[in-house]
């Protein structure tokens, strides 16, 4: 009797693409009202002591940590108290803040902590019905999706910069649980010690187990079916004759089956006499003979065993191995093997909020393309401690393909890097290898990096205001203005270049333009900012709205009324105008349609001008021209960009 994940969220996953969460718990089918819990917890606090606090006259619990929490007045909290039996676990609201380090929740002890380093998380609940089949299905990325940035941060504002995406990553543990009124089915019943007991076979743990000593229950037992074999005439009254004693008692109500000539001698009845152990006498007249007709009889051989009472032990049998619950009902004698089953007298509702908990899950600003979704399509964007080649940078660009920039380019490739199962001892950098036109090295340069989540910049301008730890094979100043292309990597080690990813690989536009060029920056759907040069003719459109009203004709200020020589006739009182740009990408090849697209479908498009600054806004207006020549085609690309900043003049 527990929960199981059918399927779980992988370690590493896209926010912006499906997060599959599906659930079963064996208890679904046996419990009423069963409801799945689902909490996403976060922001993890180790308490290391507890202590009471008075808060307004209730004495409620003050928590210690470790270190610094998050927590501010009113959170609300999970406490995962599974190391002391889940004594104290639920949620709870923060009610004080006594400093950085502890905390006042509002739990009313009665017995103290059995273990300290129990933890407190914020959370989000689901509660759901299961579904036909008894499962819980839920797509989490709905909310995760809300916790990862999907906007350039202040810190890119110093474009030449590297800069730290800790809102790019959120870590999460999933804790599933349960809100059911508690059933627990017992097999038969059993005498000790002259009290009434229930014996459940199939429950080998207390682990789970709802109910507690001093609950009070209440007790329903199954129906017997007692074989007959014919009726007979008792004084007027309809009798039956078995192969077996009557284990019903006298005066207890009984269902009669499986009579066919007299169908009236079916139904509800009471036992009102048993002549001998195999024959009993029913309240029914009796009204002719018939042929043998057998049948069953239903009943319940103990009634007083049903109904109230109190659990005075329960555990699990040392020798038999399964559970057995004890009463304050006594011993009135033994009867047939019974089933039934056990709830709570005030049909209570049971939470149980940790049953199963996930651990270790984490998603990014990122998404997969419907076909493409796999549960483990984002891991290798993470960069983890394996081989270079089955690790990527969180982008879109490739490495088998050299993609156009600019000197000037604006854009950051987004390196995730899994310090959990990277070694201790290795630095998570980050590098740049440098050729020129003919393919020959012209150097390396490797850029410190203490973050788990870093943009690094991948233009050359850019590039040439980072502060290098490490250069290999020349000074870049020195030789910056003979770089025909370049490559972008994750790097480990001190005082080496070792690769640690696969290469991102750029090449300076030689296509020279007669134009000012103008630069699309997006965030790509793996959640790096790339651009494009788009090197050809530019036009500058500006489009306004106004509104006007008719103004009064003439002069009345004095007695005497004259028209005016200056009025306008028509006075313009609002004024709206907006700026665009419409740019034109030139040929493009085939691998560089994929950028295109992914433009396209981008939330966060910005404008980089001719002098460098970044611009905020949308894409309207998509046009594309296809060019086809022998076993190749050239696509151009024009785009209509929208700035983001309106003017209102009133």
């Amino acid at each position: 009797m527990a929960i199981s994940a059918i399927t779980q969220p992988d370690e590493f996953m896209a926010a912006y693409s499906a997060i599959p969460t599906k659930l079963f718990d064996t208890d679904v089918f046996i419990s009423e009202n069963y409801k799945y819990l689902i909490n996403i917890c976060f922001d993890t606090a180790t308490i290391i002591s507890t202590a009471s606090y008075a808060v307004y006259g209730n004495i409620f619990t003050e928590l210690f940590t470790g270190l610094p929490h998050n927590y501010i007045l009113g959170d609300y909290l999970f406490l995962d108290d599974t190391l002391n039996n889940n004594l104290y676990t639920g949620y709870y609201i923060v009610r004080k803040i006594t400093s950085t380090t502890s905390f006042v929740i509002d739990l009313i002890t009665t017995q103290p902590f059995g273990a300290n380093d129990f933890t407190t998380q914020k959370f989000i609940k689901y509660k759901m019905n299961p579904d036909l089949e008894g499962n819980a299905k839920l797509n989490l990325s709905n909310v995760l999706k809300d916790f990862v940035s999907q906007n350039l941060t202040g810190q890119s504002v110093n474009y030449g910069l590297h800069f730290p995406g800790p809102d790019t990553r959120f870590c999460y543990e999933i804790k599933a649980g349960s809100e059911k009124n508690c059933v627990l089915e017992f097999d038969d019943n059993i005498f000790s010690g002259g009290v009434l007991g229930f014996i459940a076979t199939g429950i080998t743990s207390l682990s789970g187990v709802c109910f507690e000593i001093g609950d009070t229950i209440q007790v329903q037992q199954d129906v017997y079916g007692w074989a007959y074999l014919d009726n007979v005439f008792q004084s007027g009254a309809v009798g039956f004759t078995g192969s077996t004693a009557v284990p019903f008692p006298l005066g207890s109500s009984i269902q009669v089956t499986g009579q066919i000539t007299n169908p009236s001698y079916n139904g509800l009845t009471t036992l009102t006499a048993i002549p001998s152990a195999n024959e009993l006498t029913t309240a029914k007249t009796f009204l002719s003979s018939t042929p043998v007709e057998p049948g069953v009889i239903y009943g319940v051989p103990k009634p007083e065993y049903n109904g109230v009472c109190n659990i005075t032990n329960i555990f699990i049998d040392p020798i038999l191995g399964y559970l057995v619950i004890l009463t304050d009902k006594s011993n009135t004698g033994a009867s047939p093997i019974l089933p039934g089953n056990i709830t709570f007298a005030d049909n209570r509702i049971s939470i149980f909020p940790n049953e199963l908990t996930i651990s270790g899950l984490c998603v990014f600003n990122a998404h997969l393309n419907n076909h493409e979704f796999s549960m483990t399509e984002y891991d290798k964007y993470v960069i983890q401690n394996r081989s270079f080649n089955l690790n990527y940078p969180s982008t879109i660009l490739n490495d088998l393909q050299k993609y156009r920039v600019e000197k000037s380019t604006i854009g950051w490739v987004l390196l995730h890097y899994d310090t959990t199962s990277v070694s201790a001892t290795t630095t998570t950098n980050f590098g740049y290898s440098f050729f020129d036109v003919n393919g020959a090295s012209l150097g390396n340069v490797v850029v410190a990096n203490t973050e788990d989540d870093v943009y690094a910049p991948i233009g050359i301008d850019q590039i040439s205001n980072l502060t290098f730890s490490q250069q290999f094979g020349g000074s870049f100043s020195g030789y910056s203005g003979s770089v025909d292309n370049y490559c972008l990597f994750a790097a480990y080690g001190n005082g080496n270049i070792t690769q640690y990813s696969n290469k991102v690989c750029f090449e300076l536009n030689k296509d020279c333009s007669k134009y000012q060029i103008y630069h699309l920056m997006w965030k790509d759907k793996l959640g790096s900012w790339i651009s494009y040069p788009f090197i050809y003719v530019s036009r500058d459109n500006i489009e306004s709205e106004t509104k006007t009203y008719y103004q009064q004709e003439g002069n009345w200020e004095d007695n005497t009324f004259k028209y005016d020589d200056y009025g306008r006739g028509e006075k313009s009182f609002f004024l709206r105008s907006r700026k665009s740009i419409l740019v034109n990408s030139g040929w493009l090849y085939e691998f560089e349609r994929d950028l295109m697209e992914d433009l396209i479908q981008s939330p966060f498009v910005y404008l980089q001008t001719p002098d460098n600054d970044l611009y905020g806004g949308k894409l309207e207006e998509k046009k594309i021209e296809v060019y086809k020549q022998i076993n190749e085609d050239l696509f151009s690309y024009s785009f209509n960009f929208i700035f983001a900043s309106n003017e209102y003049r009133f």
